[in-house]
């Protein structure tokens, strides 16, 4: 009889065990923006780094812009391929606050070359991007 209460109390146990232990339901996660969208982002952001860099008066207030910008970015859920780029370019961003005109002088890191040619040859579709962006520019050193 004790043999058969242990049993049966080692099978409750494990039912238990089973049901709480469960993995939770996966939180949802964002769907990710299109190329176009991403690019909005990035030209609106430079944009108004542009004005700043013309109409502000102090580093605060240049830092001010930059960080909205990085803020912007990091909301985002970026293409699958360009996730690790949002990430090395709002540290990009997010480094030049306390000195908001190094971005006039510091290269931006930048994805590989073919998600570059990708999203160089969407530019022309987006509104926000008529002036272009370092996507549609030379690398560095070419």
């Amino acid at each position: 009889m004790r043999t058969l209460f242990s049993v049966a109390l080692l099978a409750l146990i494990a039912v238990l065990a089973f049901a709480c232990g469960g993995e939770e339901d996966p939180k949802p996660t964002a769907t990710a923006v299109s190329d176009e969208a991403y690019l909005k982002a990035i030209c609106s952001g430079s944009s108004a780094f542009s004005s700043a860099l013309l109409t502000k008066t102090k580093p605060e207030e240049i830092g001010q812009v930059i960080k909205a910008f990085s803020a912007s970015m990091k909301a985002l859920t970026p293409p699958n391929d360009l996730k690790d780029y949002n990430a090395q370019f709002t540290k990009y961003l997010d480094d030049a606050v306390v000195d908001p005109t190094s971005l006039v002088t510091r290269n931006p890191p930048l994805p590989k070359q073919e998600i570059r040619d990708r999203l160089a040859a969407k530019e022309s579709s987006v509104p926000e991007c008529k002036d272009g962006t370092f996507f549609s520019r030379p690398s560095p050193g070419k």
